[in-house]
């Protein structure tokens, strides 16, 4: 019965967390005062690079957060993520970062992908099931042993 719960654990580990993690879409946002609490990724131009090295890390190029507060000349995001030039990440916790708008080069809305997400799920589960059904962890498919043309041990 322990097993069980390894496997549900690892379940949960292989299919939910990449699912909730990765499936979302960015697109240009719209209008320029987008209202709180929407989801943003800011991409920062070469002074937004350089000025913010001391509030997101050096050599930030993305960060990712929900809004707090726009005007016309700054940004306060929760900040949930930051991307260095490497392409590294850094998760962060909703630690508030006022940012002018001066700094940022391009500014995308965050959404959450059905059909990408519906892709990964099913990638996911095929990969299990083929995992299942080439170890028999289920009883699926037959022993390896069974030829089904010996005769019975001992003539009987």
């Amino acid at each position: 019965m322990r097993w069980v719960s390894l496997v549900g654990r690892l379940c949960v580990a292989v299919v939910v967390l990449p699912v909730l993690a990765g499936c979302y879409n960015l697109t240009p946002i719209a209008t320029l005062q987008p209202a709180p609490g929407t989801k943003l990724s800011l991409v920062l131009n070469d002074e937004g690079r350089m000025n913010t090295a001391q509030q997101v890390g050096p050599y930030t190029v993305q960060i990712e957060g929900r809004l707090v507060q726009a005007s016309e000349s700054n940004y306060v995001l929760a900040v949930t993520d930051v991307v260095d030039i490497r392409g590294s990440h850094s998760k962060w916790t909703g630690e508030t970062v006022p940012l002018p708008r001066s700094y940022v080069m391009t500014t995308y809305e965050k959404t959450f992908s059905t059909p990408k997400t519906a892709l990964l799920v099913g990638t996911v589960a095929a990969g299990f099931m083929a995992l299942v059904a080439s170890f028999n962890l289920f009883g699926f498919g037959s022993s390896s042993g069974d030829s089904g043309n010996q005769p019975p041990p001992n003539g009987q």
